[in-house]
């Protein structure tokens, strides 16, 4: 099966998450303080009463042996079921949402945020539709 996820650039676009909907624009902005708040969050050590590093440097800072390796990003991919509601769109479409965030650790108050929106059905396309707006845009 080939997945072709395209991305949602309308902000008034509305996402339907089980019994949530949201338009695109809350949506990415609920994900991003979201995203914000865990990447704050700090791991206590089982040993210790006080609180040690942050989750976004717990994960930027890898040690494979005797070797340290700073990431300076970090990516988090996550794919789910969901219904889209197109602007000017007639019906709820069915589908998968796919939500990439790119986490900096330089810039740790700075992700990068795509939303993509993958129809379970491949819309089809009405070519008559198509055919009278080539007539009405000639007439003009």
């Amino acid at each position: 099966m080939n997945e072709k996820f395209t991305p949602l650039e309308c902000d008034d676009d509305v996402i339907l998450l089980e019994k949530d909907s949201f338009m695109v624009s809350r949506l990415k902005e609920l994900i991003e303080e979201e995203i914000r708040n865990k990447l704050q969050q700090h791991i206590y050590e089982y040993t210790s009463l006080y609180p040690g590093v942050s989750m976004l440097e717990f994960l930027s800072k890898l040690s494979i042996g005797q070797k340290k390796i700073n990431l300076k990003e970090i990516q988090h991919n996550y794919v789910t079921e969901c219904q889209l509601l197109k602007v000017g769109g007639h019906c709820w479409q069915k589908g998968k949402l796919k939500i990439q965030i790119c986490t900096s650790s330089v810039t740790p108050y700075h992700n990068q945020l795509y939303l993509e929106f993958c129809p379970e059905q491949p819309v089809e396309h009405d070519f008559i539709l198509d055919e009278i707006c080539k007539i009405v845009q000639s007439d003009k």
